[in-house]
């Protein structure tokens, strides 16, 4: 018999051991597993915070064809303050990036919500009878495209 409670008590011992490695293995997945949903949820939040809208009339968008300048106005419709400033602002016609606009608006650059920033892009040839697609991107993400025909 004593033969018999030594090889259970070798048993027992491998059994708690497996186990134990098994529950590590375990709680590492499921930390990974939450950090990965609580890093999705901040960038989800990050996002809904964040959240621009073009907000011109597509049936009269102003556009000055004597210096090829087109106006946008863009209101920050997120809950957090964005940067308004000429190089954190990217507007994209058909693809095409412009570099030479200026953004009215933001006072010292900050852009709260609720505010209508007015952005001239200049040396924008648009003939008249034809599709354009606007995006504007501002810093750190968010975007509006916006469709209109001239």
């Amino acid at each position: 018999m004593p033969g018999t409670a030594a090889s259970q008590l070798i048993f027992f011992i491998a059994a708690l051991v497996v186990s134990s490695v098994a529950v590590g293995i375990i709680f590492q997945a499921t930390d990974n597993l939450r950090q990965g949903f609580q890093s999705k949820g901040n960038s989800l939040v990050d996002q809904l915070n964040k959240d621009i809208d073009v907000i011109n009339d597509p049936g009269a968008v102003p556009y000055n064809a004597t210096n090829d300048t087109l106006t946008l106005y863009v209101m920050n419709t997120g809950s957090v303050n964005l940067d308004g400033t000429n190089t954190s602002v990217t507007v994209l016609i058909n693809g095409t990036a412009f570099t030479n606009m200026t953004v009215y608006g933001a006072g010292a650059g900050a852009w709260p919500p609720g505010t209508v920033l007015s952005i001239d892009v200049h040396n924008v040839t648009l003939p008249t009878g034809q599709d354009y697609s606007v995006l504007v991107i501002a810093r750190g993400g968010p975007s509006d495209r916006f469709l209109f025909r001239r």
